[in-house]
């Protein structure tokens, strides 16, 4: 092993490919969950969860490369994120809002037992905006479960800049205070994140025999961390009883951490065969990247709509090929939202230089 750069450009290409069938995978769990789809289904009620940590090691290995092989300060780094942020991130809060006020005016309200009655309460609106609400035992918006996970990973975002980008005292003042503002759940959290940030700048190259052992690992070690996943939040039952404290979307965090660390090393393990199949990987690379591109909104999307789905009774059953369909016409939404939010981060990007630039400039004169 050697230091260098784990993201090589046909691994790049294995990885935007996991993260679309991650977001999948998150699309029929749930659509599976909220009985959209009765029928047959080979995966496990978890699997949803599970990608989700998926994306939290795939996001630091992603980040940690950019600061790693792009010239970044701070102001340029906290743009980059902003930008791939908050386009998404403000429609799916409007999109879901809109889906949720249309249904109660139609009286829907009561089919839709995932949402919360208080949804439209000016705090819900708010907070996740900020994506705070986390520091107190909530996350935000009721109407969007999946919101968490992209509330937690904002503050992983601003830990990690924080911490890379700013130096001795004020590193140390910046950090506490961004600790206290994410939350203790938040930081239980933290570690799946920061084993992408370990392995971007390694250079593992197994052969073949210690990739095969190293992905039969990482595999057990993920079985492993499913499993048990209960039985290990069940330990925090004497604290949770004692205190009352409630640790939300971070009661797994035990096992959650681990299978963080089976990926990682399924991530080693995948190295080899990238290499040995970059022409293939690169064929299909269009394709691929397309559903990347566009994973995100699917993610932040998909529960606002299957819940309004849920409330206006379109319901597959049993019906594997409906349920197909359906999931196909979210996908085919998501994409085309992507073309007007993910995909012009870019834009967002270069406007917000601009704006954050001509205030610096400003500032000394305005002194």
């Amino acid at each position: 092993m050697r230091e260098g750069r784990f993201i090589t450009p046909e691994m790049s290409i294995l990885l935007d490919l996991i993260r679309g069938l991650a977001a999948l995978v998150v699309l029929g769990g749930h659509m599976v969950q909220m009985e959209i789809y009765t029928g047959p289904y080979p995966l496990t009620e978890t699997a949803q969860h599970n990608a989700v940590l998926i994306f939290f090691v795939l996001s630091g290995l992603v980040i940690s490369h950019s600061v790693r092989t792009r010239p970044q300060d701070l102001r340029t780094y906290a743009v980059a994120r902003a930008a791939r942020i908050f386009p998404v991130s403000l429609f799916a809060l409007l999109f879901g809002l809109a889906l949720f006020t249309i249904a109660r005016s139609m009286g829907l309200e009561a089919s839709l037992e995932h949402v919360r009655t208080d949804a439209a309460e000016p705090a819900n609106l708010l907070l996740p905006i900020l994506f705070l609400g986390d520091a107190q035992g909530v996350v935000l918006p009721p109407w969007n479960p999946p919101y968490w996970s992209l509330a937690y990973e904002v503050w992983f975002y601003a830990l990690f800049g924080a911490a890379f980008f700013l130096r001795g005292k004020l590193r140390a003042a910046a950090l506490l205070v961004l600790s206290l503002l994410a939350g203790w759940r938040v930081l239980l959290l933290m570690p799946s994140w920061l084993l992408g940030v370990w392995l971007s700048g390694k250079d593992f190259r197994p052969g073949r025999q210690a990739a095969l052992a190293l992905g039969l690992l990482g595999w057990l070690v993920m079985l492993f961390a499913t499993v048990f996943g209960v039985p290990a939040a069940n330990l925090l039952l004497p604290i949770v009883q004692a205190t009352g404290v409630d640790f939300n979307f971070s009661t797994y965090f035990i096992t959650d951490n681990l299978f963080a660390i089976g990926v990682a090393i399924c991530f080693v393990a995948l190295r080899p065969l990238a290499a040995a199949k970059a022409a293939l990987l690169e064929r299909w690379a269009g394709p691929i990247r397309w559903l990347a591109g566009c994973s995100f909104s699917l993610y932040i999307l998909h529960w606002p709509i299957i819940s309004a789905m849920s409330a206006f009774g379109m319901v597959a059953g049993k019906n594997a090929w409906l349920f197909a369909a359906y999931a196909l016409a979210i996908l085919a939404f998501c994409a085309l939202t992507a073309r007007v939010t993910e995909h012009r981060s870019g834009d967002v990007r270069k406007w917000m230089m601009r704006v954050t630039q001509r205030r610096a400039l400003e500032a000394p004169a305005r002194a």
